[in-house]
């Protein structure tokens, strides 16, 4: 079985390598993934525009309503629609707690 490095023991070694401070090295790294989520979601919600062809979460409520587009999966999309507007916004409070 393979020896596996801990994630401090790979920070310490990225650390040296960059010639940055662990905790340097760390604090960049969590502002790159809170980043990163904040892309995917974003693109979800891209994704949805696309498809139902909106370009907000209540035009397309109002589109489910309206029966313009068919209820389902729209209903779960428009829940999912929310839902990432919320973790967006999470995540960017956190962004900011960090910067």
């Amino acid at each position: 079985m393979p020896f596996e490095e801990s994630g401090s023991t790979v920070a310490v070694e990225l650390s040296h390598a960059l010639g940055l401070p662990e905790d340097e090295l760390i604090h960049r790294g969590l502002i790159s993934f809170i980043e990163k989520e904040m892309r995917l979601a974003e693109m979800d919600i891209a994704d949805m525009r696309d498809r139902y062809n909106v370009a907000s979460k209540e035009e397309l409520y109002e589109a489910i309503k309206s029966k313009k587009i068919p209820s389902h999966p729209a209903w779960e999309d428009y829940i999912v629609w929310k839902n990432k507007e919320k973790y967006i916004e999470d995540l960017k409070t956190r962004l900011s707690r960090v910067l």
